[in-house]
């Protein structure tokens, strides 16, 4: 599985919104003649349950056949067999990290609309599900049609947010309306390049990056990172033969402002007067007391 594209597609019961979800991302694929992707779908409970009849109804009215579905509980296994991991709600991505110390799951609704909500199960939104079957059946019907409809911004997302990076290091794209993919300077594990947003007022901005695909920093062993701030050394020296410095930021984390799921390291010229504010951020004023147990706070988590 390793060697293709492969997206995790998970809910609470395995019958219903993961069970969509994996059916659409599968007949896109067959759609548009895409290969080289495992798709599969589990259940974070996955207690025994039947997929609903109108959730198999309306996927075979657009074309997926989902009879032969069987549920799956979430292992920690499947975690490490998926290079994207989708939870169709906040609780699953939650629960996920929560209970299996995985951090990298991303919410359907994240990649469909670039929003951290849900998609919520029926009990969810049908207060009364349990004695009002007309509503429980329109809930379904909605959610497996949306779920069909934001299939291809879904493809399209995880495909940039978690192979893009990986398609330079084998030199297969180019940049988004067309712009040349230009390596600027590589070495065993890294890879240089410059990156198309560029601030105003100044001349470049350029990411480094892991050659494999490493998500967060902790994930990056230590002769790669090493490997990687020697290229960032690389390209600093060069950036200060006509400027007077840079920044070398990271964002980690979906918090932190991280939007690729590969780690990269940003390499921004500076000049006096360029405009840009990234060392300017707003702060409270906190008392010694405050100080120090933060301080004291930090050390125990640090260990």
């Amino acid at each position: 599985m390793k060697n293709q594209r492969s997206i995790l597609f998970v809910c609470t019961g395995n019958v219903f919104r993961s069970v969509a979800a994996a059916g659409c991302f599968k007949k896109y694929l067959a759609d548009n003649n895409i290969t080289g992707w495992e798709v599969g779908s589990a259940g974070i409970v996955a207690d025994p349950e039947v997929v609903d009849p109108t959730v198999l109804e309306t996927l075979s009215e657009l074309g997926i056949d989902a009879l032969a579905h069987q549920q799956r509980r979430l292992t920690r296994e499947m975690l490490g067999n998926y290079d994207a991991v989708v939870g169709m709600a906040e609780n699953h991505t939650a629960f996920i990290k929560e209970h299996f110390n995985y951090a990298h799951a991303v919410l359907f609704n994240d990649l469909a609309v670039g929003e951290q909500t849900s998609i919520w199960d029926v009990e969810d939104e049908v207060p009364d599900h349990l004695h009002n079957r007309p509503a429980v059946e329109d809930k379904l019907r909605r959610t497996v049609q949306y779920i069909h409809d934001k299939t291809p911004e879904v493809y399209k997302n995880a495909s940039e947010r978690f192979y893009l990076f990986s398609d330079f290091v084998d030199g297969r794209v180019t940049h988004r309306n067309g712009y040349p993919f230009i390596t600027l300077y590589e070495t065993p594990h890294s890879l240089a390049f410059m990156s198309l947003d560029i601030p105003y007022k100044e001349d470049g901005h350029i990411l480094v990056i892991p050659k494999k695909r490493y998500v967060e920093l902790p994930d990056i062993p230590a002769n790669v990172l090493s490997d990687i701030l020697g290229a960032i050394k690389k390209v600093g020296n060069a950036i200060t033969s006509n400027h007077g410095g840079y920044n070398v930021l990271l964002n980690n984390g979906r918090d932190a402002g991280q939007y690729m799921m590969h780690a990269h390291f940003h390499v921004i010229p500076r000049r006096p007067d360029d405009g840009i504010r990234i060392e300017f951020w707003k702060h409270p004023k906190v008392s010694i007391e405050e100080f120090i147990q933060l301080n004291n706070t930090l050390k125990q988590l640090i260990g």
